[in-house]
């Protein structure tokens, strides 16, 4: 079986799950811009590199015209079945200049990617490339300071990041007006956030409560997420 069938195999694609509530908070609370015409129809465009299957591409097709890239085209088959017209290429993202043309995209989104990553510097150089003048990159990594125990756990992951270390790599690419947030991905918390208390208790439950069975392969998704939380850092190409 394949990294993704192992760590996502379940793409998570009905109205109302996590999928479609981080990006409707992503574009509703971070980007903040009106990316649809008259009629509804997409008018700016989004690159989602290391889509996997493409499942938050497909939810953003709803807001821009989407381009996936990743070494594999996974997520063709995601947009066949779900009868989204969008672009899907493949390259060696970590390695090879994205064949993609500079200043193509208004956002550029990529999560849970960079820290698979060795060679940051060429992976978010690309990035800005790619990106408009003007334009916005999204990058979500996970929170070192909240998964040390756990980080490893997943043998692809290569290089963790905190809130210093993610700022800093942006600012060393080129990227400006950096805001990073260290976020739980709880959506009951991105609407109510009063609630934080909920995961603030959670998290002192022993490790061990986090997984449903022996094995480590199933999780309490609420008491899992009340643990890790997700860097979720929005930067801007002058």
């Amino acid at each position: 079986m394949s990294y993704l069938d192992i760590v996502y195999p379940n793409l998570g694609l009905k109205t109302g799950d996590y999928t479609h509530q981080l990006v409707d908070y992503l574009v509703n609370n971070w980007l903040n811009e009106s990316s649809l015409d008259a009629t509804g129809k997409p008018t700016k465009s989004l690159l989602d590199v290391g889509a996997g299957k493409g499942a938050h591409a497909a939810v953003f097709s709803r807001y821009y015209n989407v381009t996936t890239i990743d070494r594999h085209d996974d997520a063709k088959e995601t947009f066949e079945t779900l009868d989204i017209n969008a672009n899907v290429v493949m390259a060696e993202i970590d390695k090879q200049p994205f064949p993609l043309p500079e200043n193509s995209f208004d956002v550029v989104f990529t999560k849970s990617v960079i820290e698979h990553v060795e060679n940051w510097e060429h992976f978010l150089r690309e990035i800005f490339r790619v990106l408009k003048p003007g334009g916005n990159a999204i990058v979500m990594t996970p929170n070192w300071k909240t998964q040390k125990t756990n980080f490893y756990d997943d043998p692809t992951h290569l290089r963790p990041y905190t809130t210093r270390t993610l700022d800093r790599v942006l600012r060393m690419t080129g990227f400006t007006e950096i805001r990073i947030a260290d976020i739980y991905q709880l959506p009951f918390i991105w609407r109510m956030p009063f609630l934080k208390f909920v995961p603030w208790v959670l998290r002192k439950l022993p490790e061990s409560f986090k997984w449903r069975d022996k094995h480590e392969r199933e999780h309490r998704l609420l008491i899992r997420f009340s643990k890790e939380t997700m860097l979720l850092a929005i930067a801007k190409k002058q």
